[in-house]
């Protein structure tokens, strides 16, 4: 039988974003955080010291995979960082992960690349069931361990039947927290902004009110607010950053920024005004955002990773995230 033909190629993130609007490749982009936009945002900013490795991999001359890499030290890892990509993965073109990743890992192993560090791996992740759970393929072994979890929300078809589920007590302290806001105030809204000017020029007061919070105004240095800046005003450009805000006798007192994709809703950060704490205005703001999104039909809500109590209060459900480790032999 003739041997299948496989080449990789270095792309660039002119091509990538040629690849992610053509349809007809059958390219899975799994999340938000590894479209071309985020990808180089990230290396607008953090990518310094690193090699980009942006590889496409083809199989008798159809792509059928891309690794967005980076590469340090003897060691590459996917493009981006924990702390700011929840999740991370490879694009592949369903059903062909085995040939992409035996293409891949014979590429990186003639370029002298001794691990292969992937952060940020939901349990659906592309290495999952083709590398791992065997853990040992043509030369390179596999490991991985749990870094952290993010919860998320299969969202009921109305607002009465999410709060039906909720467990009784936050059931009643949700109802609890709206009655209060509305007794304690002449009037009240939350508003969606979802176009690209309306975005960009709501992002100062945004950073106002997420700079509120000591841990993150720590968080938020120059670079991470050059990096948050850039970043939101490249999303709106595409479509799908979105923030959403609750107003008090007119003014803005709490907002959310978050991403729709995939009719999935990633909550991606939220400040409020410390003058509003006692109305809970904060959570308030993200109960507000998980109504209006059912109401839009959208089938997640995505509260991305940590720990946050209040994430399974409002009824969410934990999934692990890993690293995945592979070295050569």
């Amino acid at each position: 039988m003739p041997q299948t033909v496989y080449e990789v190629r270095k792309e660039n993130f002119t091509s990538l974003a040629e690849y992610v609007t053509d349809w007809r490749l059958n390219l899975k982009w799994p999340s938000v955080f590894i479209l071309p936009f985020w990808l180089q945002t990230w290396w607008d900013h953090f990518g310094e010291g690193y090699e980009l490795l942006l590889f496409s991999v083809w199989k008798e001359g159809a792509l059928i995979g891309i690794a967005p890499l980076k590469y340090q030290d003897s060691t590459a890892s996917l493009l981006g960082s924990p702390d700011v990509c929840d999740y991370l993965d490879f694009i592949t073109v369903p059903g062909e992960e085995k040939h992409f990743f035996h293409a891949l890992l014979a590429t990186l192993d003639e370029q002298g690349i001794m691990k292969l560090e992937l952060y940020g791996q939901r349990p659906e992740a592309a290495i999952f069931g083709n590398i791992f759970p065997k853990k040992q393929s043509k030369g390179w072994k596999g490991s991985f361990e749990r870094e952290n979890v993010s919860s998320e929300i299969n969202l009921a078809s109305s607002w009465e039947s999410y709060i039906a589920a909720l467990d009784k007590k936050q059931r009643h302290e949700v109802r609890r927290k709206i009655r209060k806001l509305e007794n304690e105030t002449q009037s009240f809204t939350y508003k969606l902004l979802a176009e690209r000017d309306e975005i960009t020029g709501f992002i100062p007061r945004f950073l106002e009110m997420f700079l509120n919070n000591p841990e993150k105004k720590e968080f938020m240095d120059s670079k991470m607010e050059s990096f948050f800046r850039h970043l939101i005003s490249a999303a709106a450009e595409t479509g799908l950053v979105r923030f959403g805000y609750l107003e008090l006798d007119g003014s803005v007192v709490a907002a959310v920024l978050f991403f729709d994709y995939q009719e999935r809703i990633y909550l991606y950060n939220s400040g409020y005004d410390s003058e509003y704490f006692a109305l809970s205005v904060g959570l308030l703001a993200k109960i507000f955002c998980i109504r209006d999104n059912i109401e839009r039909g959208k089938q997640v809500f995505d509260f991305l990773k940590g720990r946050e109590i209040y994430k399974s209060r409002l009824g969410s459900k934990t999934v692990p995230i890993y690293l995945a480790t592979l070295t050569r032999a």
